[in-house]
């Protein structure tokens, strides 16, 4: 090793790791830890020295590494070939491999001379991989492992086995098991770096209940209201039964719960004791309480008691009363009884407290007029402002909370000195109506004058005064201050500087007011490494092209909020936590902890509809693919008239961009029904394979492009249905379909505001091998407006036209458009509006069609709800057929209840204008909103 150089030596990194990681904890060895951090430092000052300088590494060679990518290790030491390093950087970057949990030791060895190869030896640790259980007790496996605390997946650690096998002992004789023994064994799990555990747990002679003894309060046996049998019952335990101090704990409460939903209000369960098999409870009931109202009518009784919460406080004091009849008058006041009055009577003897509310409602009250006096501003604003309401009920309570709002909003404008006198309630008892006058006194009306920034230079300044948003001749209004100090703070905190502060001085002279914001202190921060912990399936690629900055950028809160948001919508993980810690010069390096979630998932479902009646599925999905975040998926599907299996894969990033990639495989079995006549009109198998790719452009906005190949067999086709020759025998279709779609709605299974719209063209032709050609168009739009909180004005307008190429102007038969059913035009049944064949009652479908639907959803509490609907539409042959005026309506009301997949849903459609042969509706059953 040349003198003043670092170069020719090898770094370990063992001893920081043991101390790191917490392995050398014990005071017993205080002494030896200080012997190693010693020699550690005299180590690191010999092979160190303090002049020594930087190298440029030549290659990397890495011995010893399979947990993770080379890419990563490298980035988290940060050495690669052309790079810069010296002691520091090296020291560094082993702390930051080591955060990662997978290493034991980490050597690197820097051979002397110009462009040196860095030799990296790592010895990586082992991880538990499966946990054996033998269980010889009467605790349940998923308990004890719950117990246990070394856990799958987790760092084997040696030298925690003797304080985990104390901790579970401890625990298990809790259960009953005081005697147990414990074992534990590892062995080889067959993988690289895995071990499995075998844990033997031997529970010995477990303690046993021979006799339960219940001591009542001295009486009759009568005073717990449930008996010796009542709290045997709710205890939850016999005689020989084992004593499990945890199900004693859950037993004591089930036994003060049911007391207390006998009517007593502060039950005492326990203390008990344990000695030689008797088990000895002490149950103290106290009083019963008996809680009743006497004199409402318009407000149920159990509306009433839920605001008497003596069973929940158990509590029985003058104030709790008290408290009880301000929250019931509370609950009369919003109902507009602004005159209700509730007196408390209380009668007790030495086992029970009687307690009558007495209630007087007196006339419900609606508020007639508002009115102001001494306001400039119109008095719709000031209205809009205000909770009351004219037509709505007059509440009392809402009357001072009214003048502070109005307070709070002329200060907004800038009336600093605006005071409400007043608000003036006049009730007319006979016509139960309230009028109200609120006198105002404004002031006159402040604003801002100058707007100062002092601190930063003036580029910054300039670009921070149009970002608080605050200029002379605006309303003054103290809020908006606060909210552009919040504002430069933020552009600091997310520009790469840390600790900064921003204070504020505002002075006010003739109705002027000066704004001077100093921005104090203030370090200049950068984005450093990024180290991902407990990732044990989710490859380092995964995470990288999720990140949003690169190293060396200025550092930024918003930046690392929005990954953590990426990386939970991923869907690989049950938690995302994000955490700095001090990095190289100015840097801020980046440690993304998180918790992998179950990848895998089976999902099944069973329903009836009106048109297949009994129907189901099954399906499994894997979404991390070898680590990638990929998604496989396998569906089947099944009814009396169509059976489908669904292959799906997802690739997120296609060709290394940001653009899913989606592949489908099916094979399907369809026979359409002829509802009235009951008879399948035709028959077909399907094989197609779907292949696609979608770029999101905005939030709101994506684009689809996708090939399709369908090999279509059909058979069994009534005379009545052909349109053309391909309508029977096999046929092949092959195409494209672009598509764009543009989304706004809050909630996509059950939305309540915004806009869905879309257009798509799906062209088939001889030049993708198509045996079929045509064209095909399809538009859609939906909006969704919320009239009131329960009620959800819904409005959709459907409309597509094809053409065929060449001999035949129709579409094959497995293309063509058909309206009627439960999602298209309610009152129809499936497929039943539109065209006939020669017998005037088979559908046969045509190349163009106009549909509509108007809802109005309604919520009546309880997660049901009512829906009238009117629905409008039909199809052509073809498109030069079209004609508004052949429009069919139909109306109805329909039923729905709400679900996590989306609403049970039950319609029945009454046709309008029926014509000959027509019946007069539908009844339709289906899952989910018709749009």
């Amino acid at each position: 090793m040349r003198e003043g150089s670092w170069e020719g030596t090898s770094i370990s990194g063992s001893i920081l790791n043991d101390i790191v990681h917490g392995k050398i904890l014990d005071m017993k060895v205080t002494a030896r830890v200080a012997f190693y951090l010693f020699s550690f430092l005299l180590a690191c000052a010999a092979i160190f020295p303090a002049e020594s300088g930087a190298v440029t590494v030549g290659n990397v060679e890495i011995k010893g590494l399979s947990l993770i990518s080379r890419d990563e290790f490298l980035d988290i030491l940060g050495i690669r070939a052309g790079v810069e390093i010296d002691r520091e950087l090296v020291s560094n970057g082993i702390k930051r491999a080591f955060l990662k949990g997978f290493f034991d030791d980490i050597i690197i060895h820097v051979p002397d001379g110009e462009n040196p190869v860095v030799e990296v030896e790592v010895r990586e640790r082992d991880f538990i991989r499966k946990i054996y259980l033998k269980n010889k007790t009467g605790i349940s496996d998923k308990t004890i492992k719950d117990l246990f605390i070394i856990k799958e997946n987790e760092a084997m650690r040696h030298d925690i086995f003797e304080q985990a096998k104390a901790r579970l002992k401890e625990s298990i004789a809790n259960y009953g098991y005081p005697e147990a023994s414990i074992a534990i064994a590892t062995e080889n799990a067959g993988m690289p770096h895995k071990v499995n555990i075998q844990l033997t747990v031997d529970g010995g002679p477990p303690l046993l209940i021979r006799n339960i003894n219940i001591v009542l309060p001295p009486s009759d046996g009568s005073a717990t209201g449930i008996g010796t049998t009542g709290v045997l019952s709710a205890l939850k335990l016999s005689p020989g039964d084992v004593f499990n101090r945890m199900k004693l704990e859950e037993g004591l409460k089930n036994v003060r719960e049911r007391l207390k939903k006998e009517g007593y209000y502060k039950p005492k369960v326990g203390p008990y004791s344990y000695k030689e098999g008797d088990l000895t409870i002490t149950v103290d009931p106290g009083k019963r309480l008996s809680v009743n109202i006497d004199g409402n009518s318009s407000i149920s009784t159990k509306s009433l008691l839920k605001e008497a919460a003596f069973f929940e406080i158990e509590d029985f004091r003058d104030e709790v009363i008290g408290e009880a009849v301000d929250r019931m008058l509370a609950l009369y006041h919003q109902r507009g009884y602004a005159f209700a009055q509730i007196a408390p009577v209380t009668k007790s003897d030495a086992q029970t407290i009687n307690i009558t509310f007495f209630v007087f409602e007196g006339e419900k009250v609606k508020i007639k007029s508002i009115e102001f006096s001494g306001a400039s501003i119109p008095n719709k604003g000031l209205k809009d402002v205000m909770a009351l309401s004219e037509g709505e009920v007059y509440n009392p309570d809402q009357v001072e909370k009214d003048k502070d709002l109005l307070k709070d909003f002329y200060g907004g404008l800038g009336y600093l000195d605006a005071t409400v006198k007043e608000i003036m309630v006049r009730v007319d008892k006979e016509k139960q109506t309230a009028q109200i006058v609120v006198e105002i006194d404004e002031g006159k009306r402040t604003e801002i004058g100058n707007v100062d920034i002092t601190g930063t230079d003036a580029q910054t300044k300039d670009k921070l005064l149009t970002l608080a948003g605050l200029k002379p001749g605006d309303p003054y209004n103290e809020l908006n201050v606060s909210d552009a100090r919040f504002k430069i703070l933020d552009y600091y905190a997310n520009s790469g500087y840390m600790n900064v502060d921003v204070t504020v001085t505002r002075s006010v002279e003739n109705y002027k007011a000066s704004v001077l914001f100093k921005v104090v202190g203030g370090e200049e921060k950068f984005f450093g490494k990024t180290i991902i912990i407990g990732n044990q399936k989710t490859r380092y690629l995964v995470f990288k092209r999720e990140l949003l900055y690169k190293e060396g950028q200025p550092y930024s809160f918003r930046l690392l909020s929005e990954e953590r948001q990426a990386l939970y919508k991923l869907g690989l993980f049950t938690s995302v936590e994000v955490e700095t810690i001090d990095g190289e010069d100015s840097k801020k390096d980046v440690l993304l902890r998180v918790t992998e979630g179950n990848a895998g998932s089976v999902d099944f479902g069973f329903g009836y509809a009106d048109y297949e009646h009994f129907r189901g599925f099954v399906g499994v999905s894997y979404r991390n693919l070898w680590g990638m975040n990929r998604e496989g998926s396998l569906r089947l599907e099944v009814s009396s008239l169509q059976d489908r299996l669904i292959l799906q894969y997802i690739e997120p990033w296609f060709l290394g961009k940001k653009l899913p990639l989606r592949t489908f495989m099916l094979y399907e079995y369809k026979a359409e029904l002829d509802v009235p006549t009951k008879q399948i009109l035709y028959k077909l198998h399907r094989y197609s394979i779907t292949a696609g790719v979608e770029k999101k452009l905005s939030n709101t906005t994506k684009t689809e492009f996708y090939y399709e190949f369908s090999l279509v067999r059909t058979y069994d086709v009534k005379p009545d249905v052909v349109l053309t020759k391909e309508d029977t025998g096999t046929l092949a279709i092959s195409g494209i379909k672009p598509a764009i779609v543009y989304d706004t709605r809050d909630n996509p299974i059950n939305p309540k505001k915004g806009v869905v719209a879309g257009i798509s063209v799906k062209l088939a032709t001889f030049l993708f091998l198509s045996e079929a050609d045509f064209v095909k168009a399809e538009a859609y739009g939906s909006t969704f407006h919320t009239l009131s909180k329960r009620i959800t004005l819904a409005l959709s307008l459907r409309g597509g036209v094809a053409r065929g190429f060449g001999s035949a102007v129709e579409l094959p038969l497995v293309e063509r458009f058909f309206l009627g059913g439960r999602s298209t035009v309610r009152g129809y049944v499936q497929d039943g509006l539109g065209p006939k064949g020669p017998d005037g009652t088979t559908p046969t479908g045509g190349n163009a069609y106009l549909m509509g639907n108007i809802e109005f959803r309604t919520d009546i509490g309880k997660g049901f709800g009512l829906v009238p609907f009117f629905d409008f539409g039909n199809v052509w042959v073809r498109a030069s057929d079209i004609n508004p005026l052949q429009l069919r309506g139909t109306t109805g009301l329909g039923l729905r209840y709400d679900t996590p997949v989306g609403p049970l849903r039950v319609d029945y459609g009454v046709k309008l204008s029926r014509q000959t042969g027509e019946n007069k509706g539908e009844v339709h059953f289906s899952v989910g909103h018709a749009f």
